[in-house]
């Protein structure tokens, strides 16, 4: 639909998308939007000519279900013009093209309009509904409102008059990423079955969980009924394994408010799906339970406590952020200080001199939010490529993603002692070789995996980094080599990713039992062989979303190198004058150096 314009304003609601909206007792509102929800003049769509256009909603299956038996009698649509009225006919239809369930008509003015339905009772097979009106627009009128929060996707709909498929039917536009639809189905409740309706808005679950006790699903719910919500009933099942818990809620949620973020038990019995439920309000059972499938990796303990894990925590970072470096400083080196022998450590680098290939990092960021990139920023973190509810509950978010920005020490500590606590079923291991000629380094990677953890079918993978552990840089230069920023001092970056030696997708692994990955590579003659090192970690393949790509284990590896250890003959490398590393390229003071080796102005010495 070519014909039909978007037109923004600065003007920005808040919240979260909703599904049902009560506002008193035998009523309910079905949509996308709330039910007070302003009407901002001059913010929605356009014709270039004068033409019928029709704009609906798609509810879901799902939502459909929450009110079978109950009746239709009004809708509730948005109108943006103050300075016309226009004739309005509402419609609610089975698909976008079929026969009109019911109708009603309405002189549409500037705000919200209520329309009268001839009353139809939704029948108990009932599927998903179409709902919404169609009118006449002027050319060049902004007319029909588009409403924040928006991207419920599949759910708004355009057409426009002469937009046909081949087959000669309307043709409906999919406009969900750019706005709601001020549409609001009205449902009549006599036996008051709604006055208890929890619509989730937000949940967040582990994943990779221990099988022994109930793990934890942070999540928000919107009241969408007619009483205060003070009790959930919450289920967790896998075939005839079930566990259910009342939970108590420590903050009632009043009549349509939304709830801040609170936590739920959710019981993974074994590996695969679980069904999780809201099986009562307030003690009252659900006519249509709220459920949702989760895919769990559960992990006895019999099987965790034979491993130990080493998490990895990616650090993403660019040279055209200059708090990249302060923030490696300031706040990521000392909150692993003490940690280190037990994390691996990677710095990711984007649209920088040091990211790999076609700037994996970049994609690899935006794989992990699910290609949303208003979830990526830098600098910011990842612990093992999935969400952890810790890592959200100290962020005092809800943001489903797991990239976390480095807000402050005591939150990265507090994060990352909670991911030591992870249970795992993998051992890895990494060691390199680099041949006489100095150039040609071969890697083995050796481990095995706890055979009947994975979900059936299921293949794990295996990424090798090959790491160099600073390199220093004196100018802010960019990978096209085409754009520079303005020199703003020396700065050392530490465990950079010199060479992904996997395909992207990684090599996958045997289900169960032990395995060996063996691969070879030659060295570039810009990097120093004396501080390179091997990271190689096991982890999913992604295939159920960037949610979904935890890492199992990690290990850090050495290279033994043919012709020994010696000094670092490229000058670009060396280290600032006086400044004292030790071998993990982490900076030493003066006054605190044990015996050991330690690399000073670009050399190794033993003190």
């Amino acid at each position: 639909m070519k014909r039909l314009y978007f037109f923004f304003v600065s003007v920005l609601l808040t919240g979260l998308p909703i599904h049902l909206y009560a506002q008193t007792a035998g009523r309910a509102y079905v949509g996308y939007v709330q039910y007070n929800d302003q009407i901002w003049e001059s913010d929605g769509w356009s014709t270039d000519q004068n033409a019928k256009v029709a704009c609906a909603i798609r509810l879901t299956p799902e939502q459909v279900a929450l009110y079978r038996g109950c009746s239709i009698v009004a809708m509730r649509v948005g109108w943006d013009l103050k300075t016309r009225t226009a004739a309005c006919e509402g419609f609610v239809r089975s698909s976008f093209n079929g026969e009109d369930l019911t109708t009603g008509k309405v002189t549409a003015k500037f705000g919200w309009n209520n329309l009268t339905l001839t009353e139809y009772v939704i029948p108990e097979d009932a599927a998903e509904l179409i709902v919404g009106y169609s009118m006449t627009v002027n050319k060049g009128e902004i007319a029909i409102p588009k409403l924040y929060p928006q991207n419920v996707p599949n759910s708004c709909f355009l057409w426009q008059e002469g937009d046909v498929d081949e087959s000669g039917n309307p043709m409906w536009v999919d406009m969900s990423e750019t706005g709601s639809l001020a549409i609001l189905l009205t449902i009549k409740d006599p036996d008051g079955r709604l006055s208890g309706v929890p619509i989730v808005t937000s949940f967040m679950d582990d994943g990779v969980v221990s099988t022994e006790s109930p793990s934890t699903v942070l999540m928000r719910i919107r009241n969408s009924g007619s009483q205060t919500i003070k009790s959930l009933d919450v289920t967790s099942r896998q075939g005839d394994n079930v566990y259910t818990q009342t939970v108590n809620l420590s903050k009632n949620i009043a009549q349509s408010t939304t709830s801040s973020a609170f936590m739920v038990p959710l019981q993974c019995f074994r590996s695969g799906d679980v069904e999780f439920s809201i099986t009562k309000v307030n003690g009252k059972e659900l006519a249509t339970p709220i459920t949702r499938t989760v895919n769990m990796i559960g992990i006895p303990s019999s099987v965790s406590k034979k491993y130990t894990r080493r998490p990895l925590i990616e650090y993403y970072e660019s040279e055209n952020s200059y708090m990249s470096a302060r923030y490696f400083d300031e706040i990521v080196e000392p909150s692993l200080e003490g940690k280190l022998g037990k994390f691996t450590f990677v710095s990711q680098h984007m649209d920088d001199q040091f990211m790999t290939g076609d700037d994996d990092a970049t994609a690899l960021a935006l794989q992990l939010c699910d290609n949303d990139s208003s979830q990526v920023s830098i600098p910011a973190m990842t612990i093992d490529r999935g969400i952890s509810i810790d890592n959200i509950l100290y962020q005092k978010s809800t943001a489903s993603t797991p990239m976390f920005s480095v807000l402050y020490e005591p939150y990265a500590s507090q994060t990352y002692n909670s991911a030591l606590k992870h249970p795992t079923f993998v051992s890895v291991d990494v060691a390199g070789n680099l041949g006489a000629d100095g150039e040609t380094l071969t890697v083995e990677v050796t481990g095995d995996i706890a055979a009947g953890i994975l979900p059936e079918g299921e293949k794990a993978n295996v990424t090798v980094y090959l790491m160099e552990r600073f390199v220093h840089s004196d100018s802010q230069l960019f990978w096209t080599d085409k754009e520079k920023e303005a020199h703003m001092g020396e700065y050392v970056h530490f465990n950079v990713i010199r060479e992904i030696l996997t395909a992207p997708e990684g090599d996958a692994l045997t289900s169960g039992g032990d395995f060996t990955a063996n691969y070879s590579t030659l060295l570039d003659p810009s990097w120093n062989p004396e501080n390179l090192y091997l990271v190689a970690f096991v982890h999913r393949d992604g295939k159920l979303g960037g949610k979904r790509m935890q890492v199992f284990n990690s290990a850090q590896g050495q290279i033994d190198l043919a012709n020994g250890i010696g000094e670092i003959k490229d000058e670009s490398l060396k280290m600032r004058e006086g400044t004292v590393y030790d071998l993990s390229g982490r900076r030493i003071a003066s006054t605190s150096q044990p015996h050991g080796v330690y690399i000073v102005n670009g050399k190794k010495m033993v003190r």
